[in-house]
This record gives C-alpha cells, sequence and structure tokens, in this order.
C-alpha cells in the first residue's frame, strides 16, 4: 500500500478559521449604532451654543425694549407734568404775544384813521382847486359882459357890436339895461363867492375840530391808564427783584461801621 503526501484539511479546523476572521472583522470596523450615537451625541454639542447665544439676544433685547418704554414714560410725564416755571413762562410768552397783537392793530387802526384823513384833505383840496377854477371863468365872463354892455347888438345873427357916435335915447336905455344885468351878475357872482367862502372857513373848522378831537381821544386812549397797564405788564414780565427790607438795610449799615 502507497502512503499519499497530499494532506487534507479538516472541516473543523477551516470553520474555526473562518470564525476568527470574522471577529477580527467586526473588531475592526466600528458598528453602525456606534457611529449613529456618535453623529448625534456631536450634534447636540453643535447646537448647545446656538441656543444659549439665542437666550442671552433675547435677554438683552429684553433689556433694550424696557429701557426705551421706561424713557418714553419718562418722557410722557414730564410732558405732563410741567414745571411751574414752564407755566409762568407759557404765560409770559402769551402776554407778550397779546400785546404784539394789540399793538399791531393799534398800528393798523392809526395807520388807516391817518389814511382816511390824508383822503379827506385830498378831496377837500381838489374841491377848492375845481371851485377856484369855476370862480375864474365865471369871474372873467362877467368881467367880459361888464365890458361888452357899454355896446349895442346888432337884431340879425350874427350879432355884431357897435357904438355909434351919437346915441338916441332908445340906445342909453338899451346900454343902461346891459350894465343893470352885468351888474346884477356881479353880485350874484360875489354873493355865491362870499357863501361859498364862509362854507370853506366852516369846513375848515369843523376839520379841525375833528381832527383835534381825534387826536384828544388818541391822548385819553394812549394816556395814564394805558401807561400804568403797560408798566403792570412790564412788572409781570420782567424777573422780580427783590430789595432789602429797612432792617436788613440798617444792620448792614452797622455791620459797615
Amino acid at each position: 500500500m502507497i502512503k499519499s503526501s497530499i494532506v487534507v484539511p479538516s472541516q473543523t479546523t477551516n470553520s474555526s478559521a473562518r470564525k476568527r476572521s470574522i471577529d477580527q472583522d467586526n473588531t475592526s470596523k466600528p458598528s453602525n449604532d456606534d457611529a449613529t450615537t456618535s453623529s448625534e451625541a456631536g450634534t447636540q454639542e453643535c447646537k448647545k451654543p446656538r441656543l444659549a447665544m439665542n437666550a442671552d439676544s433675547k435677554r438683552r433685547g429684553q433689556r433694550m425694549f424696557g429701557v426705551l418704554l421706561g424713557t418714553l414714560n419718562k418722557f410722557k410725564d414730564d410732558t405732563k407734568h410741567k414745571t411751574d416755571a414752564e407755566k409762568k413762562r407759557e404765560e409770559i410768552d402769551s402776554k407778550l404775544h397779546e400785546k404784539l397783537v394789540n399793538e399791531k392793530k393799534e398800528l393798523e387802526e392809526t395807520m388807516q384813521a391817518d389814511k382816511e384823513r390824508r383822503d379827506r384833505e385830498a378831496t377837500l383840496l381838489k374841491k377848492r382847486e375845481e371851485r377856484v377854477v369855476e370862480e375864474k371863468r365865471e369871474a372873467t365872463y362877467i368881467q367880459q359882459k361888464e365890458s361888452l354892455a357899454n355896446y349895442i347888438k346888432t337884431k340879425t345873427e350874427p350879432r355884431l357890436l357897435y357904438r355909434p357916435k351919437n346915441l338916441t335915447d332908445e340906445h342909453e336905455k338899451e346900454i343902461e339895461e346891459q350894465k343893470a344885468l352885468a351888474r346884477k351878475e356881479r353880485e350874484e357872482y360875489e354873493s355865491r363867492k362870499e357863501q361859498q367862502r364862509v362854507k370853506d372857513e366852516e369846513e375848515s373848522i369843523k376839520h379841525e375840530e375833528q381832527e383835534e378831537h381825534d387826536e384828544n381821544d388818541s391822548k385819553q386812549e394812549d394816556g395814564k391808564p394805558k401807561e400804568e397797564e403797560e408798566e403792570k405788564e412790564e412788572k409781570e414780565l420782567s424777573p422780580h427783584l427783590e430789595s432789602p427790607a429797612p432792617e436788613d438795610a440798617v444792620v448792614a449799615d452797622r455791620d459797615d461801621e
């Protein structure tokens, strides 16, 4: 019988070797569960600082909002509850504004009164100038008529004036009638002129009296009561400077001695 040199390994040995190989592979490679656990732990570690930062920002925002709200409430309270000095200042400003408005109104009234007075004077002057021109024209007409009264007019048209060398009774009568008519017109003219002169004087006197009356009224309005009122307002508007009492002054003099 011939002995073979080939050695056949046993099945038990092979299975043991394969088992050791698998165990080594499992030991060298981490499991899926371990990887998942480590990944979740890293994610939680990354999220923790962000959550802490968001909480700090929120608290800081709340503090800033509280400070802003407190400032607004303080401003609101200061606006509602004004100090006595501010109220006094507002009262002074109101009085000053009222005083300026009254002064402006008085100035406008004075300017309007002056304008009306100038208009009246201009109207009166214009009427007088027109009347003077009319009087000169009428005086010239009467003077011309007095000169022509010494002549005789023709009966035909156009009328001609002539004077015969020898006057008849009829001519003399006609000339006298013309002279009498011219004298009558002269007298009427002088009478109207005198009446107008008296009327002008009366208007002038009335105008002067009206101006004097207006001036007196203005002086009375601007007189002592108004001055006292202005002094009172100035005292109220000006700062009060308290003078020392007489006893304090005497004590001060004694200390100086």
